[in-house]
């Protein structure tokens, strides 16, 4: 476990002090490969028994290697796509050998400190991780190459925003602490596994108050409306791979540590007290983005919203609970997780070969790049629902946990932003594949796209068309070992306290 938080540290001072560009995006592919390997058998492993190190202040079980597995799997992806990517951009005179060193350097670190998040017993331990990764997510949010000006704004606020949620959510950790030294005596307890054992004996009102600070803390973090103030201008301005990254793992590092306080909450408050709260952030979430995607000109935008839009679904199976609504949102955790970093791959490509991230400069992808316009349609097809592809299953499953609920003015307000978010999804992406009336693949400043070599560009289509893959195989069926690892994530977190059967 240790040797797993080690790697990306050692591959990110390599990427640092390396001098040559050609050799440093190598090097972080090299170093992302190296901890998928050592990573595997400890996720493996961790899906039948715990792991403990130091002390048991590191601990990893089924739900910290599914999140695990994600935080690898995508940043080997990035790593693999970035290699291109800032070649393109160096190409363009938009960055330079520095800001690239730069770039690897943060871009490991960052995987590191979302690593940390996973294997954090300690909640104290995982609330400065989860702080570390909106530090070090803020500077690579801040080196927006193309439109510097804006991409610091945008970091700005964000580490302004999250940095104020952060601190509720520190509360919320003090808090738990006091509740427990009047179980455990004065010498309180902070190790999650160690709260799990006396969960039912914390005073539920002290509990209750420390579930309030910890949802609003990291439910601004997980980008959870109305606290999501930050994601739509950081998601847009970053470097592409960043973005996906962003989008794709890092609010679900987020959402993980609320789900690690369900586990210890609901025990003394009961399910109802955290499943309310849940249900009425991920409507909220689901509301607010399903409309602001309706009126966005801005591709990168309108994936930002949409990832509220997920994050609010995640945040309703949660809520609903029961086995269906816990496999919904782990599984929907997943399917986000391919589906929204192969859109920020592909709107990566798109960007390079228009020079513009608005959908009225962008036409006729399918016509002028084929396979890049297949692989964006069936990203775009995926994110808005459409059946067959991964995220409609997981969906479903959500609207099955509040239907067996029987919740059903949730279940209408979630179908009609569903079908508000299939046409805005649709209708944005589709004038950018299939509309023809500008001349395809000339920006806006009726500049030639720009051009990588040849293995860059391999490998980054590669990446996209193996997550394009996934996305229709998980559409079809599940396979066993996910479901496996889904199963063991639920009792982990306690189906039994939703008072639902399978």
């Amino acid at each position: 476990m240790i040797a797993i938080l080690l790697i990306p540290l050692i591959t990110s001072l390599f990427c640092w002090l390396l001098r040559k560009d050609r050799y440093i995006g190598y090097v972080s592919l090299a170093g992302s490969l190296v901890l998928a390997g050592f990573a595997a058998s400890l996720i493996i492993s961790s899906v039948s028994s715990s792991v403990e190190a130091i002390n048991g202040t590191l601990y990893m079980d089924a739900l910290s290697g599914y999140i695990m597995a994600m935080v690898v799997f995508l940043g080997l992806a990035s790593a693999l796509y970035s290699i291109g990517y800032l070649e393109q951009e160096l190409h363009a005179g938009l960055t330079d050998v520095t800001a690239i060193r730069r770039y690897y350097a943060l871009l490991h670190l960052f995987i590191f400190t979302m690593l940390l998040v996973t294997v954090s017993n300690n909640l104290a331990l995982m609330w400065i991780a989860i702080e570390a990764t909106t530090i070090v997510s803020a500077v690579l949010i801040g080196l927006g190459f193309r439109k510097r000006e804006l991409a610091i704004e945008a970091a700005w606020k964000y580490i302004i925003l999250c940095t104020v949620g952060i601190i509720f959510a520190l509360m919320g950790t003090f808090i738990t602490y006091y509740a427990s030294t009047a179980v455990v005596g004065t010498d309180g307890v902070l190790n999650w596994t160690s709260l799990r054992n006396i969960a039912d004996k914390l005073n539920p009102a002290t509990m209750k108050l420390a579930f309030v600070f910890i949802l609003v803390g990291y439910g601004t973090k997980a980008g959870l409306a109305p606290v999501h103030n930050w994601l739509p201008d950081a998601h847009s301005q970053a470097p592409s791979p960043i973005s996906a990254l962003l989008s794709g793992i890092l609010l679900n590092t987020a959402f993980y540590g609320i789900v690690r306080f369900m586990s210890i909450v609901s025990p003394s408050t009961g399910a109802a007290f955290t499943g309310n709260l849940l249900i009425a952030f991920g409507v909220i979430s689901i509301l607010i983005s399903s409309i602001f995607i309706l009126v966005q000109d801005n591709y990168k935008r309108l994936l930002a919203y949409s990832s509220i839009e997920h994050m609010g679904i995640i945040s309703l199976g949660a809520g609903l609970g029961g086995f269906a609504g816990l496999y919904g949102a782990l599984l929907h955790v997943m399917n986000h997780a391919l589906s929204k970093p192969l859109m920020f791959f592909a709107s990566g490509k798109i960007q390079g070969a228009y020079g513009s991230t608005r959908i009225e400069n962008v036409r006729g992808v399918l016509t002028s790049m084929p396979l890049l316009g297949t692989i964006t349609f069936i990203g775009a097809l995926s994110l808005a629902g459409a059946p067959p592809f991964n995220i409609f299953i997981s969906e479903f499953t959500v609207i099955k946990a509040g239907v067996d609920r029987g919740l059903w003015p949730v279940v209408a307000i979630f179908l009609v932003c569903m079908v508000i978010v299939f046409y805005g999804i649709l209708a944005g992406f589709g004038k950018m594949l299939f509309n023809s009336h500008q001349q395809s693949a000339v920006g806006a400043n009726g500049r030639s796209p720009l051009q990588e070599s040849r293995v860059p560009r391999i490998l980054a289509y590669a990446t996209m068309i193996i997550m394009a893959a996934l996305i229709i195989v998980l559409g079809v069926r599940i396979p066993d070992a996910i479901e496996n690892v889904i199963n063991a994530c639920i009792q982990i977190i306690g189906v039994n306290n939703y008072q639902m059967s399978p």
